[in-house]
């Protein structure tokens, strides 16, 4: 065995050095590649090196059919854990249940061996969802020592929402990927030899040209024709096809289960046929150990068997399976045997039997706190559901199973499933008992998941119908399902009506949990007002209820309510210190990160940067991501590369942001705006700048978003007066009048004023000098930086007054100290262009004493006759449309003019090409046509 583990001498010696770290440093490795590559062997044969070690070794494996059987990867010994350990069943909610369940699991791996523990399990990419939350709760939240997690994983039949798990996994600093790559020929060569000595090199060449390197094959292609073009399975088939129909069932029986099979399972696989038994075993294809069980040699053999069964050999196969597997549950069979019985029956297509184990299967997976496989077999079980089945009383109706099923797999992350399940089963009448549940989580997951808000006030809507008179409980949770639904879609008044409805409902019905949930949606009603102390107040009492229930949903909405409070205030160190503290709760109580999560930091990381405290903001990239899809946040770390001039990296994140940029969503419409203006400004592009500034102004007038849009309004006038557009200026001050508002209102008047002097030609350093103030009070310190480069551009624009050059000296050096501290490439680069045309020396220019010109010539670009014409106009405050009169030629062709003269001299607008002319000599007296 030793001689196939060959190639892997790097692999190893990282493997061996974890398990020498572990007593002093856990982690988690994940080998991987394709079948046949060596995965099983490379760590067996490194974890025997280590028997007797003092290293404790667990080990489980996953199997093709386990994926609904709960924790069926993580071995006996690890489960035991859940029936061993006292839980006393009173949990707060759902959710705390399952953070005990992963504790418990945790606390088998918190082991006294000395040298600490190896957790291995095999063949993650079949794994259920139970084994793969329990493995991403693990790898998230090593020890500091003693731990080690091994996990093995197959690349190319993996279920997409498992690639998903896999690239959250390996996100984790503390997982190691570890690919494994095939053979070369020297080391098939290698291997070949040593599995069958004295094999010539011929040979060796053509099972390496059949094999391309893959290990398991090589071995294969030694025990038959290695000329023969092969591929893995069909190797395989070739050895299977030379062994009975029983042997063959008996090799295809190994998959069907999610563990080992023992003796007598292997019997009743092929009902009783000894003979087919031993024939897999004789075969090598099935390895027989007494104390673990029988396994197929390798998982693809299992694989290619199955798949050779007809459908009814598969339906038979399984119905025996089924009755002997029954006939061995006790009355308390535990979750995975309920699970097991219920797989085999749903495969046989026995819809009685299936129905039956399959409502059994769930309630037990439920009360294990496997929620995902408990919302499978309730599902399995509704959709198999009959009037008849009523006739026992336990049989809850269809509709009640569709709801428990889809509330179970929504609370364990599988939003999207829940829904495909209710929009299935929610149909016809308004009759049939469960209808009012359904229709409330079905129209959240719409307005959530599917970004269905017509769908969803429909279901809110046909639910509030069917709420008995005076049933307040249920009346509050329809009117808090409502107000959820609109939040996101800017409609505060009706989100504020019908939030205090359910506040109403919920306190007289003693319902807490909706009482918390209204006091955080008018949290957020009042935070969009202005009214900070109320909105804080507010989400502080929602986030005290959620604590006291342990429900993420409710914790994660008090959070987002919190730091949208606190970011509305400008204080960036309790926005920070809540996401901090939410995420740490949410963690105890989640395996998997809440969808939430991604809002919460997405109002953090803008504080940071707002806060110009970027390498904080740009050290939280792991946090509150989403598994897949864009994160919210990447619109906020777009611009702190922007400001650092990364302009690519920028336009890569808001690509990934387009999706979340819709209509219907204002909100995300205006982040996604603001950001995508200011990359076109920075790419030269300001007239596309200004198109989507008025777009989004458009939508966003007289909304709710309308006051917080006070980044549009600030980007959309640079781009205004960049592209000299007075008309577009105004528009956007008439549309986001209401965004100088708030505690940065001082401030924004002051960039309006100030901007308004600059497309009227007249800068005006009086507002920029406001607006660095009031930035500089609110600790915004870019925008103090840019305000002041302003002020000391219409500073210049002024020299003539006593001080003014002086002072715009001082207000370049003070930006410099800011540009530089905060590394914005760009903003620097304008400060030191605007001081080299004016010739300030930055390192000086506090005092008017320092300054001085070049002795020398006079180094000013070559710029035509017409051109020195056309820049004289603009230094005198001239409009293109002006300059074409005064020289007799076309506005486009002035405006054509005036884009050369500022690529020749470096400058990027039209402020700092009058400095420029003021140093020609060419200010104050515009020459006349030629």
């Amino acid at each position: 065995m030793a001689g196939l583990v060959v190639g892997r001498g790097v692999e190893a010696a990282v493997l061996r050095g974890l398990i020498a770290d572990v007593p002093e440093r856990s982690a988690a490795v994940v080998v991987r590649g394709e079948a046949g590559i060596g995965k099983t062997l490379l760590v067996r044969s490194v974890l025997d090196e280590h028997s007797g070690s003092g290293v404790r070794i667990l080990g489980g494996a996953c199997a093709p059919m386990s994926g609904a059987t709960a924790y069926s990867g993580l071995g006996a010994t690890v489960t035991a854990a859940l029936s061993q350990s006292a839980a006393s069943g009173d949990f707060p909610s759902a959710a705390a249940a399952r953070a005990w369940s992963m504790q418990a699991l945790a606390g088998v791996l918190d082991s006294d061996a000395a040298q600490g523990t190896v957790l291995l399990v095999e063949d993650v990419h079949w794994a259920d969802w139970s084994t793969l939350d329990f493995l991403a709760h693990s790898t998230r939240n090593l020890p500091e020592r003693r731990l080690l997690v091994l996990l093995t994983w197959r690349d190319e039949t993996s279920h997409p929402d498992r690639l998903t798990w896999l690239a959250e996994l390996l996100r984790c600093p503390d997982v190691i990927d570890m690919p494994l790559r095939r053979l070369t020929a020297r080391e098939t060569s290698e291997q070949v030899s040593g599995l069958q000595p004295g094999c010539t090199a011929d040979t060796i060449a053509a099972i390496y040209q059949r094999s391309a390197g893959n290990p398991y094959l090589n071995a294969e292609l030694i025990r038959g024709d290695p000329t023969v073009p092969a591929s893995l399975r069909k190797i395989l088939l070739a050895r299977l096809q030379a062994l009975s129909l029983a042997t063959r069932t008996v090799v295809a029986a190994t998959g069907t289960l999610a563990r080992a099979l023992d003796d007598d399972d292997l019997l009743a696989a092929v009902d009783g046929a000894a003979d087919a038994v031993r024939e897999a075993c004789d075969s090598g294809l099935v390895i027989r150990d007494p104390a673990a069980g029988c396994t197929a040699r390798h998982p693809v053999i299992a694989e290619v068997a199955y798949e050779q069964l007809l459908s009814s050999e598969r339906r038979d196969l399984h119905a025996r399976l089924a009755k002997h597997l029954a006939g061995r549950v006790l009355t308390d069979g535990n979750a995975a045997q309920l699970a097991e019985v219920a797989e085999q029956y749903h495969r046989a297509s026995d819809r009685d039997a299936t129905f039956t184990w399959a409502l059994a299967a769930a309630r037990v997976a439920e009360k294990a706190y496997a929620y995902s496989e408990a919302g499978h077999w309730y599902a399995v079980a509704s959709s198999l559901w009959r009037p008849s089945d009523l006739a026992d009383e336990r049989v809850p109706e269809r509709l009640v199973l569709a709801e428990r099923a889809a509330s179970l797999l929504g609370s364990a992350g599988h939003h999207a499933e829940a829904l495909a399940l209710l929009e299935e089963a929610v149909a016809g009448g308004d009759g049939e008992v469960g209808t009012l549940s359904a229709l409330l989580m079905r129209g959240r997951l719409r307005a959530h998941f599917a970004d269905d808000l017509a769908g969803a006030i429909a279901d809110i809507e046909r639910a509030r119908r069917l709420v008995p008179t005076g049933d307040d409980r249920t009346l509050g949770r329809v009117c808090i399902a409502h107000a959820t639904i609109l939040g996101p879609y800017a409609r505060s008044a009706e989100v504020a009506r019908a939030a205090r409805m359910a506040l109403e409902h919920a306190t007289r019905a003693d319902d807490i949990r909706t009482v918390g949930q209204a006091r955080a949606t008018l949290g957020a009603v009042a935070a969009n007002e202005g009214r900070i102390e109320d909105a804080l107040d507010e989400a502080r009492a929602a986030l005290t209820i959620a604590r006291d229930l342990a429900e993420p949903e409710d914790l994660a909405w008090a959070g987002v309510t919190l730091t949208y409070a606190y970011g509305i205030g400008g204080d960036t160190d309790n926005v920070v210190a809540v996401a901090n503290t939410i995420q740490s709760e949410l963690r105890h109580l989640m395996a998997n990160e809440h969808w939430l999560e991604g809002i919460i930091e997405s109002n953090a990381v803008y504080q940071l940067y707002a806060a110009g405290r970027w390498d904080e903001a740009l050290s939280r990239d792991d946090k509150g991501r989403p598994s897949s899809g864009p994160a919210f946040k990447d619109a906020q770390f777009a611009l702190i590369h922007m400001a650092r001039g990364n302009l690519q990296t920028a336009a890569e994140l808001q690509r990934g942001q387009e999706s979340l940029a819709v209509d219907d969503q204002p909100q995300n419409k205006l982040d996604y705006a603001a950001t995508e203006a200011e990359l076109r400004l920075l790419q030269q592009r300001p007239r596309e700048a200004l198109a989507i500034a008025l777009d989004a102004a458009e939508l966003i007038h007289d909304t709710d978003e309308e006051p917080m849009s006070g980044v549009l309004l600030r980007i959309g006038l640079e781009a205004a007066v960049a592209s000299q557009s007075p008309d577009g200026f105004d528009r956007l001050v008439t549309l986001l009048r209401r965004a100088v508002s708030g505690v940065e209102a001082a401030a924004l008047a002051a960039i309006v004023d100030g901007e308004r002097s600059r497309i009227r030609g007249t800068p005006d350093p009086t507002p920029w000098l406001t607006a660095a103030q009031e930035w500089a009070s609110l600790g915004r310190p870019y925008w103090e930086a840019q305000a002041r480069l302003r002020a000391a551009e219409a500073l210049l624009a002024h020299r003539g007054q006593p001080g003014a050059r002086g002072r715009a000296g001082g207000e370049l050096e003070a930006a410099r100290q800011i540009a530089e501290q905060l590394g914005a490439a760009p903003l620097l680069s304008q400060i030191q262009g605007l001081a080299k045309i004016a010739r300030i020396h930055l390192d000086d220019s506090v005092t008017e004493h320092h300054e001085h010109r070049a002795a020398t010539t006079d180094p000013h670009p070559p710029l035509t006759d017409r051109e020195r014409q056309v820049l004289a106009l603009v230094a005198a405050g001239r409009t293109n449309r002006e300059i074409g009169a005064t020289l007799y030629m076309s506005p486009k062709t002035a405006s054509v003019h005036v884009t050369h003269i500022l690529e020749k001299l470096g400058v990027q607008s039209r402020v700092q090409a009058a400095a420029e002319a003021v140093r020609l000599g060419l200010a104050g007296n515009p020459a006349p046509p030629a």
